[in-house]
């Protein structure tokens, strides 16, 4: 950032959720009764720190909307544990109001807190001066990123649900985020494209397709483990039903098997060579995004309007470049 600060904050809680924190059994989510995803299943236990991964388009963030009551549930059944407060991060930061003053977006929330210690929470945040002053509207992508975090801080809630956070952010604050969540006494269910950040953050996994979710209990890396595993095993039944099925003498079933693997090997390596060239291209891109977003949080620069929206269009590429190569990740692993 233009003046080398950092931003510095922390999530408190109010109090403690009880044990169960939410369960979903057989929930479908999508739009004026359009079902964009169905059999939705899980439990969250306090102190769970859930990653919701999965295709492009299949819903995670309706998904989320509708966990926080924005969207209606089509069918099925949400549950709440007790003493749960919620605290939700809209990556369209659609809780911010675009008329308010950077102050008064806080303020008005929280009329009981002194302008000074409101002034110091939005100084943590990277607001300073006559930046408090600001109206939300003008505010550049990273800028409103940090006001709506703030907004959540002040919260105390006992369960995060955040979408898209790291969205925005500059390195310096997206690390400052990171280590708040690490270091966050409750619970967390949050949607990223950032494969670092899920891996830093997330102790759980939840796949979310058009079908229903799939759990994996550990961290990012046990999940690609974990898919990968089973793109094998579906392999190896696969060739098994082949070899059974067959009404062939020994030397042709001995020949078609070891065909069959010289294949099925030739295969997997291509696969991992294209999987390894998509890591590739994905770290790229996000050191890219990255990248643009810290200049978009320049002052000096975020002022050149010319400039930021080239900036901007080069960011939402790139986001779209990304999201394909994830998808074509998440079916490689």
């Amino acid at each position: 950032m233009g003046d080398e600060k950092s931003a510095s904050f922390s999530f408190q809680i109010e109090r403690q959720s009880g044990n169960d924190v939410l369960k979903v059994h057989t929930l479908a989510v999508g739009y004026q009764n359009e079902v964009v995803s169905e059999n939705i299943s899980f439990n969250l236990s306090r102190g769970d720190s859930t990653a919701l991964v999965g295709p492009n388009g299949v819903g995670k963030s309706t998904l989320l909307k509708t966990i926080v009551e924005k969207l209606p549930s089509i069918t099925g059944n949400i549950q709440y544990g007790s003493n749960v407060s919620i605290g939700y991060y809209d990556q369209e930061q659609a809780e911010l109001s675009s008329n308010k003053k950077v102050l008064n977006e806080l303020w008005d929330e929280y009329p009981l807190i002194s302008e000074k210690d409101i002034r110091t929470v939005l100084g943590n945040f990277l607001f300073s001066g006559d930046d408090v002053l600001k109206i939300v509207s003008t505010l550049s992508g990273g800028e409103k990123a940090r006001l709506a975090l703030a907004k959540l801080m002040l919260q105390n809630s006992n369960f995060l649900i955040l979408d898209e956070p790291t969205n925005h952010l500059d390195l310096d604050s997206k690390e400052v985020l990171e280590n708040a969540l690490i270091d966050y006494p409750g619970t967390i269910l949050f949607v990223s494209h950032d494969r670092y950040f899920i891996n830093r953050i997330a102790t759980k996994v939840l796949e979310l397709d058009r079908g229903g979710s799939t759990e994996y209990l550990g961290d990012y890396d046990y999940y690609v483990e974990k898919k990968l595993e089973q793109e094998e095993l579906k392999a190896l039944a696969e060739q098994s039903a082949k070899a059974s099925g067959s009404a062939v003498d020994n030397s042709k079933q001995d020949k078609t098997s070891y065909q069959q693997d010289k294949e099925a090997k030739k295969l997997e390596r291509q696969r991992k060579r294209r999987m390894e060239e998509v890591e590739s291209l994905i770290d790229k891109l996000e050191t890219e995004v990255a990248e643009y977003e810290e200049l978009l949080c320049d002052p000096e620069f975020f002022q050149d309007h010319e400039k930021a929206g080239e900036i901007n269009s080069k960011i939402e590429a790139a986001k779209e470049k990304l999201d394909e190569l994830m998808e074509e990740w998440t079916e490689l692993a």
